[in-house]
């Protein structure tokens, strides 16, 4: 494995105790800022194999952190250090550590949520930002899971949020970890449909671990990842997906919520962005529909429809844009860093 997608630093956050490993590598040309990359679920900093060398090779700095729960990351089992709000301030110490003023926020997936809290918290430690698959974590909403279900299972005929319910039940990360291998095959499938009935719906993930085996899920698996990314895979989840699990009980309990409504109403945080972003959606992404990610990001960006700040690109794909298309993921970042580099959108201004 190339030394640079491989994790080569660690720090431990004197306020929190949580250690965490990442892959930095500083520009090398001063005039580019750093790339945070934010991974989602089940993955960890791995999931940037293919941009990590793209970016470095254009003068780009990487800092891409296995999350909080994840690969060689500390990994609490009580649900409240993955509030937002306490992520982001580990974030935030990292980036003090490595002398970093601000960044390039990315995001995909759950890493979605943590750099939402970077920009509601800390909007002057992230200086443009990228949304992949799930748009912008708008503050100050409770999750209405259940509800969110009933309303997809009539207008779609399925439950979009039933894996959340499958994800948080008792002892789900177990049962995750005895049958990984075709949790792993499903979850990186070929066909991205295939989540409509055996990942997205109620009881879908428990029935697909009933049903099928490594060689009977094997079919199914895509050709954008490999043996080795299967194996990478394993040695940093193990047998036991608990610790992951719990940015969904975090979800869908609505921790750190409260305190969210209190700073919005006090004016210390702010519902919208207000930095140059950029939302890749994927068309065939079944739970992360591309149609509600350009809908939220337009109502959430300062003058985001039709504006300077925001520019929204849909991606032929299904979940894993910069896996499966990461040729044209990598294209349509590069150009948007270029476009809004600090030289070009002061000329916008």
């Amino acid at each position: 494995m190339s030394s640079l997608i491989t994790t080569n630093k660690s720090f431990t956050v004197t306020k929190t105790g949580n250690k965490y490993a990442y892959i930095h590598h500083p520009p090398s040309n001063p005039s580019k800022p750093t790339l945070l990359l934010l991974h989602g679920f089940p993955s960890t900093s791995h999931d940037w194999r293919y941009q990590i060398p793209h970016l470095t090779s254009l003068g780009y700095g990487i800092l891409a952190p296995d999350l909080l729960g994840y690969g060689s990351s500390s990994k609490p089992l009580a649900v409240e250090p993955y509030i937002g709000s306490s992520m982001a301030a580990d974030m935030i110490a990292i980036l003090d550590h490595e002398g970093l003023k601000t960044v390039v926020g990315v995001g995909h997936d759950w890493g979605t949520y943590l750099l939402s809290q970077l920009i509601i918290w800390y909007p002057e430690r992230v200086e443009r930002c990228v949304f992949v698959n799930v748009p912008f974590h708008v503050p100050g909403r409770k999750t209405d899971a259940r509800g969110l279900n009933e309303k997809s299972r009539r207008a779609l005929g399925f439950e979009t949020m039933g894996y959340w319910m499958s994800l948080t039940a008792s002892g789900a990360g177990k049962v995750i970890g005895d049958n990984w291998e075709t949790f792993f095959n499903i979850v990186y499938c070929a066909d991205a449909s295939l989540w409509r009935t055996h990942f997205a719906p109620l009881n879908a993930i428990e029935n697909t671990l009933k049903t099928l085996t490594p060689s009977s899920s094997a079919k199914y698996v895509a050709p954008w990842v490999n043996q080795q990314d299967k194996a990478a895979h394993h040695a940093a989840f193990g047998d036991d997906y608990s610790p992951t699990l719990n940015w969904y009980h975090r979800g869908i309990s609505s921790l750190g919520v409260d305190d969210e409504i209190s700073a919005l109403k006090s004016g210390t945080i702010k519902a919208k962005i207000g930095i140059p972003t950029l939302m890749i959606t994927g068309t065939k992404d079944v739970v992360c529909g591309a149609g509600h990610a350009r809908k939220t990001m337009e109502s959430c960006v300062e003058d985001g429809k039709g504006g300077e700040k925001l520019k929204v690109v849909d991606v032929d794909a299904g979940h894993w844009i910069m896996l499966e298309q990461k040729e044209r993921f990598n294209e349509v970042l590069g150009s948007w860093l270029e476009e809004t580099g600090r030289d070009n959108w002061k000329a916008k201004l």
